[in-house]
């Protein structure tokens, strides 16, 4: 690896990890808490789905022009694929 003066690769590298790590670590309790919430009767399966669909529209729009809209779609779309598994 070419080295550049000022930069720590093993740092960065353990950012990414760290980054990755919190992204499926939101998606796991996205999931797991509309599980919950439908188990216990608080929400609907229509409306968990509608739930989670919204929770990817949001972060898709939170993300327009940060340079992380590639890695929040793939977000977003796990989100809605989990949401369509709720479908009545």
């Amino acid at each position: 690896m070419k080295q550049m003066p000022g930069v720590d690769f093993r740092a960065a590298a353990e950012a990414v990890r760290c980054a990755r790590s919190t992204m499926f670590l939101g998606m796991e309790i996205a999931s797991r808490f509309t599980d919950v919430l439908i188990a216990k009767g608080v929400l609907t399966r229509g409306e968990a789905r509608a739930t989670l669909y919204a929770i990817a529209e949001s972060i898709r729009d939170d993300a327009g022009g940060t340079g992380s809209e590639e890695t929040t779609e793939a977000i977003a779309r796990y989100l809605e694929e989990v949401g369509d598994s709720f479908k009545a």
